[in-house]
């Protein structure tokens, strides 16, 4: 069942008695979990990305069946039999793992951006959060059209559909908000990003905002982060630097600054002298300083400050690629698309939306991302190794993966992205 959210209406009565809402509350990601959901999808109009983007998902299966349960959700008029043959015949652990079948999976995104966010409220018990969704604030979407009315009952059926699965109330909310774009520390403070939630949300203040959070989430504290990194560009503005293409979502926190624990915070900075020669990480350089001020002079929700750990941005380079427009599955027909000043057969860089900190925590398990690949720049693997030894640094206890993310970069996300943790209860 969905239920509303009657926000505006709480808040006029809840500021005229003074009483604060009762709230629900984000676990942080380190908490104890009981299972994760993971988005298994591709574009079935580019066979190439979609093999990419699965062997990654295959990898996170392989790693994260052993320990955990896992929802899968795949393509609704893919047959369920025969994948699980196949995840059989691979060797997955396949007791911990369920196939759900959703409508219109791929048109929907990632799971860590439409939802749900499992919450719970004062007495332990575990509900569906379900923000609002304007397919990451892009101009082209209109809201009154018919092809957005079905998705909205799409997503309608997806969220019933979801409830039932987990056995969980559906609570609503007004605000647009994507799973990717807030990062919480478990104990009312989160991170978000203004340049990002401001075009999702034109029409709510920066308190309406904070006032949304607080009854949705619990969250009591908002840091507002300047701007994301360069290397996550909008869908509509690809174009990065120069003759340098990207394709994201032009600002999620989880590309860029991570809590790892109630008051530690990573944040996402190249070495000043890597922006001599790289307008790229120069780009993402001056943003982060801004955002480096902004979280030194930040409390946590009990007034105190934050340890704030720099990690490195990785080393990839670009790959040219020819513009084609007679290609549905090429990536340069759709940056033709959007700079009528490219031509058929023009060379273009791309840059795939890469991060250190599009990491997962599964209970014993933190899955990061590594570069290291023939061909590389030497330094990548130089990198690798020094952001590993950070993480073990930061989790002694819990066993420290890597894997090579790239398939989903190349679509926009991560590790995190096509993944949402379902809490324990």
């Amino acid at each position: 069942m969905l239920k509303p959210l009657f926000v505006f209406y709480s808040i006029i009565v809840l500021s005229g008695c003074g009483r604060k809402p009762a709230s629900l509350e984000m676990p942080a990601d380190w908490l104890n979990q009981a299972a994760v959901f993971l988005t298994y999808t591709g574009n079935p109009d580019d066979a190439k990305t979609t093999g990419k983007v699965m062997a990654v998902c295959d990898q996170l299966i392989e790693q994260v069946a052993p320990h955990l349960r896992m929802y899968i959700l795949v393509n609704e008029e893919w047959n369920l039999d025969s994948m699980m043959r196949v995840f059989t015949k691979k060797q997955y652990n396949i007791s911990n793992i369920q196939l759900v079948p959703v409508k219109n999976l791929f048109d929907m995104g990632v799971v860590r951006d439409y939802g749900p966010i499992i919450v719970k409220d004062k007495e332990g018990r575990r509900k569906m959060m379900r923000f609002e969704w304007n397919y990451v604030g892009a101009d082209f979407i209109h809201p009154d059209t018919a092809w957005e009315r079905y998705q909205t009952r799409t997503r309608d059926q997806y969220f019933t559909q979801i409830g039932k699965l987990l056995d969980m109330e559906v609570v609503r909310s007004p605000l647009v908000l994507e799973g990717g774009e807030i990062e919480t520390n478990g104990a009312g403070t989160a991170l978000i990003v203004d340049s990002f939630n401001n075009r999702r949300n034109p029409f709510f203040t920066t308190h309406a905002v904070d006032s949304l959070l607080e009854l949705s989430l619990g969250i009591t504290n908002v840091i507002h982060l300047r701007e994301g990194v360069a290397e996550d560009p909008p869908p509509w503005q690809s174009r990065i630097s120069g003759n340098i293409y990207g394709y994201g979502v032009g600002g999620h926190v989880d590309e860029f600054a991570r809590f790892v624990n109630r008051n530690t915070i990573l944040l996402a900075m190249p070495a000043k002298e890597e922006t001599l020669n790289d307008p790229i990480k120069k780009i993402t350089y001056e943003r982060m300083q801004v955002n480096y001020q902004i979280l030194s002079a930040a409390r946590d929700q009990d007034g105190q400050p934050f340890t704030i750990i720099e990690v490195p941005l990785p080393d990839v380079i670009p790959e040219e690629i020819r513009i084609d427009t007679t290609d549905r599955s090429h990536p340069g027909r759709f940056i033709r698309s959007d700079y009528p000043d490219l031509k058929q057969g023009d060379t273009v860089r791309f840059l795939p939306a890469v991060s250190y900190l599009n990491y997962i925590i599964l209970n014993d398990l933190v899955i990061i991302p590594k570069y290291n690949r023939a061909g590389g720049p030497a330094s990548s693997g130089q990198k690798d190794e020094q952001v590993k030894r950070i993480f073990t640094r930061l989790f002694p206890a819990k066993k420290i993966i890597q894997l090579d993310p790239t398939g989903l970069n190349y679509v926009g996300g991560g590790f995190h992205c096509w993944t949402q943790q379902v809490p324990v209860k």
